[in-house]
């Protein structure tokens, strides 16, 4: 018996769970916060570390990880430079966080907003010489 695993379920089956877990990373990396359900929060953010970390070493491994979840190399890679540029060549945990925002008016379900912790670096502006 495993005693004390807790998983992400929905009521569709487990590959509704893995593609609405892709779609939510896909969301979360491509507009830098997202507000969902706890329940859909919680195991983004514990993916989002994963990815993270992996994410940091920059390799050709790392990045067939991130395949899967990203579908395609230009936004892997992307993200690779975008989790350098955001958290350095070594990140240590703690780089997503998730804020409870309260319930939702609609059914009462507990809302969150999944984040980054650390803001984007100022792109430093190239100035033409006339």
């Amino acid at each position: 018996m495993k005693h004390q695993i807790s998983k992400f379920k929905v009521k569709d089956g487990s590959d509704a769970n893995q593609m609405l877990l892709k779609k939510l990373v896909r969301n979360f990396i491509a507009h830098g916060k997202l507000v969902t359900t706890l329940k859909k929060a919680k195991p983004l953010s514990a993916i989002m570390q994963r990815l993270v970390h992996k994410a940091a070493s920059g390799s050709e491994a790392s990045l067939n990880v991130l395949l899967p979840f990203l579908q395609n190399k230009k936004s892997a890679t992307l993200f690779i430079d975008e989790v350098k540029l955001r958290l350095g060549a070594n990140p240590t945990s703690g780089s997503v966080r998730v804020v409870k925002l309260g319930n939702r008016i609609g059914d009462a379900a507990p809302v969150a907003r999944v984040e980054w912790t650390r803001e984007m670096p100022e792109a430093k502006k190239v100035e033409k010489k006339a």
